[in-house]
């Protein structure tokens, strides 16, 4: 199984640890483990795109949040959107997941720095359900062309 897999059900498996009083330290951790699942998914097929095998890692590490923030809003503001005019079934699947990307990467914030937030059991499954359908959408549309190209888009700082 894929690290992003294993950290997928790690998030599941934290947000029902315990049955009857979650703790909030669980439940914050599956929403931060949920956001890193799907940040992991899309860092290991930008790098897998990598030639050499053994520099992934390296570059992996140079992905950053808020760029990966940045490009994934980008996608979902219809008036800077870089892929205007492409097949509209395979771009709505792609806001899906820039959208869940997104939202997930503020719920994360949330869950793991707003001490003032309680995070109930429904909120934080909520959170670590909605990383799922992302990643089985972003495995449905991987090879088509605007989804590479938003891949390289969450590497890049935009200059616009």
């Amino acid at each position: 199984m894929a690290f992003h897999d294993d950290l997928l059900q790690q998030a599941f498996l934290l947000a029902q640890k315990e049955r009857k009083t979650p703790k909030q330290a669980s439940l914050r951790r599956a929403v931060s483990t949920a956001y890193y699942a799907l940040f992991h998914l899309l860092i290991s097929e930008a790098t897998a795109n990598w030639n050499s095998a053994q520099l992934r890692t390296a570059l992996g590490r140079v992905f950053d949040h808020s760029t990966m923030k940045s490009a994934s809003c980008r996608i979902l503001n219809s008036r800077h959107s870089p892929f205007l005019g492409e097949d509209p079934a395979v771009l709505d699947k792609l806001k899906a997941v820039a959208t869940t990307f997104a939202r997930l990467q503020e719920q994360r914030h949330i869950a793991d720095y707003d001490n003032t937030t309680v995070w109930t059991r429904t909120d934080a499954l909520k959170e670590v359900d909605d990383a799922e359908p992302a990643s089985t959408t972003w495995k449905a549309i991987r090879h088509e062309r605007i989804a590479q190209a938003y891949l390289v888009s969450l590497l890049v700082k935009h200059r616009g």
